[in-house]
């Protein structure tokens, strides 16, 4: 509760001066129509408290009596006046209609000036105010009402508030200061009042146009710029200017006492006052004329551009007719219309906040309104048109004529409509000159957007050249990813990735592609996803989500935020930015396209080099060990693959190792885990040529590759087999870490499996080993198969395996073949049995023959 009473506190203390000033600009507006008797005198302001006679209202009591401008009241209904508000309560015991005697010493009416003389004065109803006056009073009420209108779109904008202060300033002055005086104690109240503002206005009016719209040291770099930066940054509201008013008042009164002199006044205040505002207003103006020059927004400039004409054609009249000439010439007669064109003060103020949206503050304009308003002004005027014609014609034959009403309503209708259409043009180029260049600047960048094939121009144009053109705080691109939608382009305040939704893919495209926050409401009650996405876009500050998709697919969404001041987009606009978005769409998708035909070309490149590396890891032809035939065979399912098979060095002089292996994973990241593995065998072998020790060196190795690398965790292992041949002895040695257990073609046709170990883990997925080697015996002519997984899970068009069934009857028949011959058979049948299909894994195969 204690921030809301600060709160209001805060908010009080800003409207506390305006809320006064409206209340005393009140209190002096009913007094002038208060039902009072009244003498028709109208006293000079310049001489407060003395009843001098300034000017008489014709036709009134005094005027029949012969009272004029000069005279002075010495004394009413026989009795010596002590001051004007005396006269007022003397005028009070008498009624409206009464005649009442008035003393005067004549200025030179009823004789010689300083004559005394005694009339009788008839009271009538008050009417002191006039014509002019009251020109001044809604002139006021219109600086009050744009200041309260501007405070209250930006309360936190201190601009705004110098602004709302300046215009309950203005609204004193005008109201205050130059009402006519008369004998009411009101009249003191409110021209001491209006004096006060006189001394407060000048220093308000510098002050507002140091900083609107932006403060001029934040954005100017120069030696006066930064003097008023420094008095801002160690003061208070600029406060040592505030001082200046006063002080050359205090000063001038002290002075002419001194002298003593009379103390020359301009409409009851001191003339040198006048003229200190004169100068606060020359440098307000040179400033704002600075910020309308040199602002480094296009926007913010052309709006103070507007508000500079409007001071300048508005105060330097009023500056002329009601400060030069009373000065130096001497004269009154010329206030009224110095004060006229201060309504372009506000006028101007008002249309650029319509039009360039200055201060930030953001009006709701239609064009349907402006239409209306329109169509009616016409309207009205064709009905004077008919009223004055039938007056004109009233009389006479023509309007005697039952033809005439006909073809003057005909003449009325053609008119009408062209008349309407062709005021509109103008009302459109006055009110939303900003909408048809805004339109223009869409159109030209969808055209410049069919051009572009890359995605940067484009993300470009949709998330910095929009924002700029729609007076968006932000914008931002995200994109089709996978599952979710990735952010491209935007403010970091906005998540990095949004969930990609079809349902609310499909809300937006029955939407037309645009849709505010507001209009997912019926959605966010069905969709949990949707309601918490939509969520955290409203706390980001969006306002609008658009949908890029085209009819073959989703290509992303663009987020709008909340405008900075623009004017609502009407509906030719948002279908402009729909067309904008669907051609985006179409080059973005394009884009996309061609990125990925890039980088699949690239990935093609990669994929040879890398399938050219595997293959020169390969031995080409096996070394030859006495006593046996070696072959073998690696065929990648793809361009590049994780089966490999190597030479190692054999325990025994003359003899030879071979291990062959099968990495989990495909493409590049299993043949990276390949070539990994490939050496890491290679290095260990020349060390550590036992078997068991090789494999538990390796399994180490990789077990401890796959903790360091994130890329190779989460299961990454290789399942690998081992063989052993001796020089000139059958007995073979083999070990099993995960591969199938390899066959037997006994001379005799008979197809055996080696005996499996107890543990055959694969090498890398645990991080002990423990890996058995084994032996077998193999008379002369028997075959040893070795195979990865790839040959028995290969598959047929029809999705059924080739089995361990297929590979034993093609061993069967291969009694008497050379290892070769039985290599090439099998992969023959595996290519006849997988015709058609992609295939599905890596094949590798091992043959050796016993001679």
């Amino acid at each position: 509760m204690g921030w809301m009473k600060s709160k209001w506190r805060r908010y009080a203390g800003l409207v506390a001066p305006g809320v006064i000033a409206f209340l005393l600009a009140g209190l002096s507006v009913a007094d002038m129509f208060l039902p009072r008797p009244y003498d028709g005198v109208i006293l000079e302001s310049d001489t407060p408290g003395s009843p001098v006679v300034r000017h008489v209202v014709p036709h009134s009591g005094a005027a029949e009596a012969g009272i004029r401008s000069g005279d002075v009241i010495v004394g009413i209904d026989r009795t010596v006046l002590e001051g004007t508000t005396h006269a007022q309560e003397i005028l009070n015991r008498h009624s409206i209609g009464e005649r009442v005697s008035y003393l005067i010493r004549s200025g030179g009416r009823f004789g010689p000036a300083g004559h005394m003389a005694e009339v009788g004065v008839e009271l009538g109803r008050r009417r002191i105010g006039d014509t002019s006056y009251l020109y001044a009073v809604l002139l006021g009420f219109a600086f009050f009402a744009i200041g309260v209108f501007v405070l209250i779109r930006q309360p936190r904008l201190p601009a705004s508030r110098v602004f709302f202060n300046l215009c309950a300033l203005f609204l004193l002055f005008l109201v205050c200061r130059l009402r006519p005086a008369s004998y009411s104690w009101v009249d003191s109240l409110v021209l001491t009042t209006g004096t006060i503002a006189l001394l407060l206005l000048p220093t308000v009016f510098l002050h507002f146009f140091l900083i609107f719209p932006r403060p001029i040291w934040e954005w100017r770099r120069d030696y006066l710029a930064d003097i008023v930066g420094w008095i801002a940054h160690y003061s208070r509201q600029l406060l040592p200017l505030y001082a200046i008013p006063p002080l050359v008042y205090g000063v001038t009164v002290f002075w002419t006492r001194r002298q003593g002199g009379e103390l020359p006044l301009i409409s009851g205040a001191p003339m040198t006052n006048w003229w200190v505002m004169v100068g606060f207003m020359a440098l307000g103006l040179g400033a704002l004329g600075v910020s309308a020059s040199k602002l480094p927004d296009s926007r913010e400039r052309r709006g103070a551009g507007i508000v500079f004409l409007g001071a300048i054609f508005g105060v330097v009249p009023f500056i002329v007719l009601a400060v030069g000439f009373p000065s130096f010439f001497h004269t009154e007669r010329f206030l009224f219309y110095g004060v006229v064109p201060l309504i372009l003060v506000p006028l101007t103020f008002a249309y650029a906040i319509i039009r360039f949206q200055v201060l930030n503050i953001r009006v709701i304009l239609r064009k349907s309104v402006f239409y209306t308003v329109t169509t009616a002004v016409v309207t009205a005027v064709y009905a004077l048109a008919i009223a004055f014609a039938n007056q004109l014609f009233r009389g006479t034959t023509v309007a005697e004529s039952v033809l005439f009403p006909v073809f003057f309503a005909l003449a009325i209708v053609l008119l009408f409509e062209p008349i309407r259409q062709r005021l509109q043009g103008p009302v459109d180029r006055f009110f939303f000159a900003e909408r048809h260049r805004l339109q223009e600047a869409m159109v030209e960048m969808g055209e410049a957007m069919t051009d572009e094939v890359e995605l940067g121009p484009v993300v470009g144009q949709l998330v910095e050249r929009l924002p700029e053109l729609l007076g968006l705080h932000f914008a931002a691109l995200y994109l089709v990813q996978d599952a979710s939608l990735e952010r491209v382009a935007g403010p970091g305040v906005l998540s990095e990735r949004l969930p990609n939704l079809p349902v609310f893919h499909r809300h937006l495209k029955r939407h037309g592609s645009l849709l505010r926050l507001e209009g997912l409401a019926p959605l966010r009650l069905l969709s949990e996803p949707v309601d918490r996405m939509a969520e955290g876009l409203a706390s980001a500050g969006v306002e609008m989500v658009g949908l890029l998709a085209t009819t073959r697919r989703t290509v992303g969404l663009i987020l709008l935020s909340a405008t900075s001041g623009q004017t609502i987009l009407e509906q030719d606009e948002e279908d402009l930015l729909r067309s904008l978005f669907h051609q985006a769409s179409l080059v973005l998708e394009t884009s996309l396209l061609l990125d990925d035909r890039t980088r699949q070309a690239e990935l093609e490149r990669e994929l040879k080099i890398a399938s050219t590396i595997q293959t020169a890891l390969l031995p080409k032809d096996l070394s030859a060990v006495e006593g046996w035939e070696r072959v073998a065979v690696c065929l990648p399912a793809q361009e590049v693959g994780g089966d490999f098979f190597t030479e190692l060095p054999c325990p025994r002089a003359g003899g030879g190792a071979l291990a062959y292996g099968d990495v989990s994973g495909k493409s590049i990241s299993g043949a990276l885990m390949m070539m990994a593995s490939h050496e890491i065998l290679n290095a260990i072998a020349l060390g550590n040529p036992d078997p068991e020790d090789l494999l538990r060196l390796a399994n180490k190795r990789l077990y401890g590759l796959k903790d360091r690398s994130g890329e190779l965790s989460g299961g990454r292992f290789v399942a690998l087999g081992y063989l052993g041949f001796p020089p000139n002895s059958g007995t073979l040695h083999y070990a099993l870490a995960g591969q199938p257990p390899p066959m037997i073609v006994r001379p005799s046709g008979e197809v055996e499996e080696l005996g499996l170990p107890q543990h055959r883990v694969p090498l890398g997925a645990l991080s002990f080993g423990g890996h058995d080697v084994l032996t077998a015996e193999l008379e002369v002519g028997a075959l040893i198969v070795a195979y990865s997984d790839g040959v028995t899970e290969a598959q047929d068009p029809a999705g059924e395996v080739f089995g361990e069934y297929r590979l034993k009857a093609i061993l069967s028949e291969s009694t008497g073949s050379c290892a070769d011959d039985v290599l090439q058979e099998i992969v023959s049948a595996l290519k006849r049995f997988t015709e058609g299909t992609t295939p599905y894994d890596d094949v590798t195969l091992v043959v050796a023959r016993r001679t």
